[in-house]
């Protein structure tokens, strides 16, 4: 059961993680153009999404490296 979950931890992670990096990294240009509200909130929806595959990368590679010590 243990192994089981650490692999379901590691397919988020490492899966889902440069999944939403790159998406996010290159989706830039598919949002509206020009200034008003919906440009800046796009915007702001591109940065989370691409802290959060950052984010998702790096805690599996925590994760992995705590496991290594154990």
């Amino acid at each position: 059961m243990k192994a089981f979950l650490r692999g379901i931890v590691d397919i988020i992670c490492f899966a889902a993680g440069p999944f939403f990096s790159i998406y996010y990294l290159f989706d830039f240009g598919h949002g509206p153009t020009g200034p008003g509200p919906f440009y800046y909130y796009y915007r702001f929806n591109s940065r989370i999404g691409l802290a959060l595959g950052v984010t998702l990368i790096c805690l599996g590679l925590l994760i992995r490296s705590s496991r290594n010590r154990e």
